[in-house]
């Protein structure tokens, strides 16, 4: 009996020497990152068996059997996966897991290690590693595109701080901010670029860079001056360069060395000249194609309906006055090379007079300039009358409406539509008068003045009215001087020019987006329109050509090829140009290109994590792009894992296999970056587990004493 005490005080020294061993471990790990304690159980040893266990019969009671235990041992010891604590460290590839499942190390010769310590970084070739051993982690790398195949074998995660972002095109411009309705309009001085011009209403000059400026016609002292250009239009060439270039072409031509060209304090091109005389000059602009710009050519014009200029000896004359933008902002968007290329957006307030309506009286008709009709009633005979004109063969020449003081645009569009064979005449939204022609018989040189007394208009008559029914394009403010009646072919349609009422308009302004461009290819739809509500809300972009609101953003075309040529071969840019968050009112002049969807070639500068493992890489252009996701293993039994050291386990016989996947998806937990998963080991339960096994194994001793005490006493009665 004395021997098996002391068999079993000695199994039982030894297994609460596990057990200290066990809390020590524990203990001395308690900082470790991503340690998991271990937990050791004990069970009873085998067992002698003084008598078996009898049953009860109808005389006695049953006998349980008698059995004396001889000691314990070490029945698991288990390693406990509980959540540990978190640490934030702020340090990108420091990474913790949420829940259960490991990260996977790879040694490069197919090694497969597991741990929950995530403190990682980046070696000098970009893997992610864990510092203190070298293993790699393991995950899946994204294409260039930044989509991960969930096909393709894990490997080693690589972060290449050299990945670039392919450059974006820019396809979308957001303009925003507001338009001061109580801006005053300043003149155009000599050192505004051309291509940022507006006229005397507001409206664009319209040139581009590779425009050219050119003398049209005209005489020097009766003697015809040469057609040929003058100026070529670059984004910097200023009001003042095209007055320089016109004075140094007049005096080469001319020989004289008095005239002068120079740009008058209220946004005008003076001309000056001594003894000589100027006569019929006329200067317009033209595209590379060959398109006329009109509203330059109306700039050219000394005021006197004839649409061009006229200086007499020992004077000055002025051009019509011109104005800079009363808004300019720029900013930069991105063609397919990720080049940047700078836009510049130019807003006038338009001050012409409100457009005609069916109701405004003819009395009160006015050009865009201001210049009233002529129209008046003080003589009851006073018409409106085609002065010439041929429709086919037949000679248009008659009376068309007596002028009263109801007498309206209406009124004068039925006459006019009564006067011609099968010919629509409308009044359009914007104050001008739309002939479609139906018939087979083409309208040439349809010439309209206005009578006074019943005596006849002139054959070319000079009025405003009749430059008003030239065709569009053409007249007192667009450039023919007047020369031309209107014309239209069968089967077409053609509009005249406006008829506004004495009354200016408030809430719309025009723009000018100024692009770089190859100069061969001007940009197109480069000028418009816009509308604003009452209230300063934006509302419209004016009016397409067949009268209907133009409601959709304007989209503006252009090559930058040929203004840097190292910069060559990128494709054309198609930017859509949404002005609908632009404001009108009373405040402060704010607006601009606020947002534009393109970007320039981008390097990578940082990195975050997401918690599905995805790691991201931000580049210095703010685009983003997946580069590579993180898989997490599972184990059936993860328990069965073997340490081994460095915080690392490795797969067992009784662990099951490792079963990669994405973190967050079936039993594995979520990555969380920039913290650390501290050691489960609850230091408190350690010591309180540390006594226990102290005072067992003082216990334990204290049986070996006693039966030792017990054997001496056995020997002793022998003697």
């Amino acid at each position: 009996m004395t021997l098996r005490s002391l068999y079993s005080g000695i199994s039982g020294l030894r297994a609460q020497s596990s057990a200290i061993d066990v809390v020590g471990n524990n203990i001395a790990n308690v900082n470790t990152t991503g340690f998991r304690r271990a937990r050791l159980t004990f069970s009873d040893m085998f067992y002698n068996t003084l008598s078996g266990a009898v049953g009860a019969s109808s005389t006695s009671g049953g006998v349980n059997p008698r059995q004396v235990g001889l000691g314990v041992k070490t029945d698991a010891i288990d390693t406990i996966f509980t959540q540990g604590n978190t640490q934030q460290t702020g340090r990108t590839f420091d990474l913790s897991i949420s829940g259960s499942g490991f990260f996977q190390l790879t040694d490069g010769e197919g090694g497969a290690f597991f741990t929950r310590a995530g403190n990682f970084g980046l070696d000098e070739m970009g893997f992610v590693t864990k510092p203190g051993d070298g293993l790699r982690l393991v995950g899946r790398i994204a294409n260039v595109a930044g989509t991960i195949d969930q096909n393709t074998p894990p490997a080693a995660l690589r972060i290449d701080s050299n990945t670039l972002a392919p450059s974006v095109p820019t396809d979308n411009a957001i303009l925003g901010g507001n338009l001061s309705s109580t801006t005053a309009p300043s003149a155009a001085t000599a050192l505004n670029s051309l291509v940022s011009l507006f006229n005397g209403d507001g409206i664009p000059l319209g040139l581009n860079e590779g425009d050219t400026v050119r003398i049209v016609s005209g005489t020097y002292n009766a003697a015809a001056l040469t057609a040929a250009d003058f100026l070529t239009v670059t984004r910097s060439t200023t009001l003042g360069d095209l007055a320089e270039a016109l004075r140094e072409d007049l005096r080469t031509q001319t020989g004289s060395t008095t005239l002068d060209v120079n740009v008058s304090s209220d946004g005008a091109v003076r001309f000056q000249i001594s003894s000589e005389t100027i006569g019929d000059l006329v200067i317009s602009a033209f595209s590379s194609d060959g398109t006329e710009k009109p509203v330059v050519r109306a700039i050219f014009g000394d005021g006197d309906l004839d649409g061009d200029i006229d200086v007499a000896a020992n004077s000055t004359t002025d051009s019509r006055a011109m104005r800079q933008a009363d808004a300019t902002s720029s900013t930069e968007v991105f063609d397919s090379q990720g080049n940047a290329r700078t836009v510049i957006t130019t807003f006038a307030h338009d001050t012409r007079n409100v457009p005609g309506v069916s109701e405004t009286l003819l009395t009160g008709i006015f050009d865009d300039a201001d210049r009233s009709a002529g129209i008046t009633t003080t003589d009851p005979t006073a018409v409106v009358q085609i002065i010439s004109g041929t429709q086919g063969a037949t000679a248009l020449a008659t009376d068309l409406l007596t002028i009263t003081a109801t007498s309206t645009l209406e009124d004068l569009r039925a006459a006019l539509e009564a006067a011609l064979t099968n010919v629509t005449v409308t009044l359009q939204p914007d104050g001008s008068f739309r002939l479609t022609n139906n018939s087979g018989d083409a309208i040439t040189d349809l010439r309209i003045g206005f009578d006074p007394d019943g005596a006849g208009a002139t054959a070319v008559d000079e009025s405003v009215l009749t430059r008003l029914f030239t065709n569009r394009g053409y007249g007192i403010t667009e450039g023919s001087g007047g020369t031309d009646g209107f014309n239209l072919a069968a089967g077409t349609a053609g509009e005249t020019n406006t008829f506004h009422q004495d009354a200016h308009i408030n809430n719309s302004w025009n723009y000018q987006i100024v692009v770089p461009h190859d100069i061969t290819t001007p940009p197109s739809a480069a000028t418009g329109r816009l509308v604003f509500q009452a209230n300063g809300v934006f509302d419209n972009y004016g009016l397409n050509d067949d009268g209907t609101v133009r409601t959709a953003s304007p989209v503006i075309e252009f090559d930058p090829d040929g203004t840097n040529p190292e910069n060559g071969g990128v494709d054309s840019l198609t930017i859509r140009f949404d002005f609908t968050g632009v404001t009108q009112n009373a405040s402060a002049m704010t607006a601009a290109i606020f947002s534009q969807d393109g970007s320039p070639v981008g390097r990578l500068e940082t990195v975050d994590i997401s918690p599905d493992g995805t790691i991201n890489g931000v580049f210095s252009n703010g685009s983003s792009r997946t580069l590579a996701q993180i898989l997490l293993a599972s184990f059936a039994n993860e328990g069965g894992l073997m340490r081994m050291g460095d915080n690392l386990f490795v797969e067992s016989s009784n662990s099951g296999e490792p079963v990669l996947g994405t973190p967050g998806t079936l039993a594995r937990g979520e990555i969380q970056g920039g913290e650390l998963e501290l050691s489960n080991v609850d230091l408190a339960e350690e010591f309180v587990n540390l006594i226990l096994a102290q005072r067992a194994f003082q216990a334990n001793a204290r049986v070996i004493t006693t039966g030792d005490q017990v054997l001496q006493e056995l020997v002793n009665l022998v003697r």
